[in-house]
């Protein structure tokens, strides 16, 4: 029990995380635009599609809890998963971000098809992945250094994402014209139709001293760093839609009919042949002298499609590295019986694992409503959309920098208090950006910075935490389920984020937000509600929970020796 744990291992461990958010964090924050505007489902379908599939999502966490507890092989209870799922998931996830020539019925089963074996699949990894961290070591401060690596890698995969996936969509799209075609003829742009689907059209007037942006630039435009009239390009985007009739008639989505405007094309219809966009229509009021003007098409279905295919192909092998550098050390008794029912009964009657459940809800809800905000914040109230970006990217990075702190807060007040501390510092912050005026950006940017670095610790610390309330199951019982304490657990934040972001969606309707349009004061004052002490509220009672948890680091040290002696004498209870 005392076998040394090598930095390699932990980092190993944290790979398997990287791998987890290269594609969960695509989920979050580009899942619905990939089925609204690339795909080609209606926003009404879609909302009901992710209602289904994530509460098949939630349901599905502890089945396979359950069942990684009942396997045994020479590789353990949970690496096999690893190394079982790793091809399955990446596959899979291409196919997810895959647009079929299907017809619109086709092509809402296959998602719903692709999508519901998605979660499946990252269900399967991901579970007994989390698991493992309850079984890599009997030591709970050991455990606590596996999970601060464990979220190093996740948040270093949220910053992967935010950066690679647009370049690498428009990448791996640029030049396609199958679903449309582009050229400049005179002072005209010529738009032809290919063939259904969905493309970007970029039309960009360069001047003579244009050069094309290095990649430290191009995150720059992304992030709203540079501006793209600072390199000598002022450009237009477009996105174009062709999808037919029929889909939009069974989806009850309404369709506006495609105008000569380049700027108010919207949902096109079976087809539109041929459109002639004149330049001074795209560059109203732009000296464009001594310009020369440049069209490229983005077909980003075939962009979405290889640039998830890369990450599917980076996340198996990063699973496949995990399964290979990680070790189980803490087994059951082999004597156990196998009991459902029992194993049921210990997890409710379990108080820490209910005070994390309660935990794992409602601190979603923080997340939910503050980051689902921010976009709307930037637009409506800063009245720079283009700032949210950077604000974001921010954000995530004190995150991941705020997670090499986790060793330090759990050796000066241990994990429950240090908990306590970041959810209070976090609500006393995030209530005072209410006062924070929209026209000091830099103020801001430090009040969110600090906010995210100090709420950053906490998803290390209750994960760690979730470890030692499958210590404590077994102390008090006799009996070990780590996959089901565990799943459990991961089900309970999918509550959340479910919830959560419902709960955002009806706060907006609640206050009278608009889309596109000027808001009025009460829906203003809202949006900066929501960023601020709306979002705090979840917080306080996150504060409050975990006054309730009962472990402490002493009793904790405790169950330690506890189970270590009874381990060694064969002692188990049935």
């Amino acid at each position: 029990m005392n076998e040394k744990i090598t930095f390699g291992e932990r980092f190993g461990y944290g790979l398997g995380d990287l791998a987890s958010n290269l594609f969960w964090m695509q989920f979050v924050w580009f899942l619905n635009y990939f089925y609204t505007d690339v795909f080609g489902l209606a926003p009404a379908v879609l909302a009901t599609m992710i209602l289904v599939v994530r509460i098949w999502d939630s349901v599905n966490d502890p089945l396979v809890g359950i069942l990684a507890d009942r396997t045994n092989s020479r590789w353990g209870k949970f690496r096999p998963y690893l190394l079982w799922g790793a091809i399955p998931f990446g596959i899979v996830g291409a196919l997810t971000f895959t647009t079929p020539n299907f017809s619109p019925g086709g092509k809402l089963i296959y998602a719903y098809l692709t999508y519901g074996l998605m979660v499946l699949v990252y269900t399967i990894v991901n579970i007994p992945y989390s698991s493992l961290m309850g079984v890599v070591s009997p030591d709970p401060s050991v455990r606590t250094k596996f999970s601060q690596m464990r979220f190093i890698m996740a948040f270093t995969g949220g910053l992967i994402v935010q950066a690679a996936t647009l370049p690498m969509v428009a990448h791996f799209g640029a030049a396609d014209q199958s679903v449309i075609s582009a050229e400049v003829r005179g002072e005209t742009v010529v738009v032809a139709e290919q063939g259904n689907g969905s493309s970007r059209l970029e039309v960009a007037a360069l001047s003579p001293e244009f050069t094309t942006p290095g990649f430290v630039q191009r995150l720059g435009l992304q992030f709203g760093l540079v501006d793209e009239e600072d390199l000598g390009r002022i450009t237009k985007k477009k996105t174009l839609y062709v999808n037919t009739p029929d889909y939009y008639e069974e989806a009850g989505q309404a369709i506006d009919q495609p105008s000569e405007g380049f700027e108010s094309i919207g949902y096109l219809l079976s087809g539109f042949q041929t459109l002639e966009v004149p330049l001074a229509d795209i560059f109203q009021g732009v000296d464009r002298s001594n310009h020369r003007i440049e069209v490229v098409v983005i077909n980003e279905q075939k962009g979405f499609q290889w640039a998830i295919s890369v990450f599917s192909g980076i996340a198996a092998f990063l699973f496949i590295v995990t399964f290979a550098t990680t070790k189980e050390r803490v087994q059951p008794s082999a004597k156990q019986k196998t009991s459902l029912g029992r194993d049921l009964l210990d997890l409710v009657t379990n108080k820490p694992w209910l005070v994390l459940f309660a935990l794992g809800i409602i601190t979603l809800f923080h997340v939910c409503l503050r980051n689902g905000a921010i976009i709307y914040y930037f637009k409506y109230n800063v009245g720079n959309e283009k700032l949210g970006p950077l604000f974001m990217l921010a954000g995530t990075l004190a995150n991941l920098v705020s997670i090499f702190a986790v060793g330090w807060i759990e050796k000066c007040f241990g994990k429950k208090i240090g908990y306590a501390l970041c959810m209070l510092g976090t609500l006393i912050f995030t209530a005072a950006f209410y006062f924070v005026p929209v026209t000091n950006i830099g103020l801001m940017m430090v009040v969110h910075i600090l906010i995210n670095f100090i709420f950053g610790p906490t998803a290390a610390l209750v994960w760690a935490m979730y470890t030692d309330a499958a210590d404590y199951s077994e102390w008090k019982t006799g009996r070990r389920a780590t996959g089901l304490v565990m799943s459990a657990c991961t089900m309970a934040q999918k509550f959340g984020y479910t919830f959560g972001g419902a709960l955002g969606m009806a706060v907006l309707a609640y206050i009278g937000y608009q889309a596109n349009a000027e808001q009025t004061p009460q829906a203003l004052a809202g949006i900066k509600g929501m960023v601020s002490w709306i979002s705090a509220i979840p917080c306080a009672i996150g504060f409050v929970l975990i006054l309730l948890y009962p472990l402490t680091g002493k009793q904790l040290k405790t169950i330690e020796a506890d189970l270590n002696a009874r381990r060694a004498n064969g002692e188990q209870h049935v």
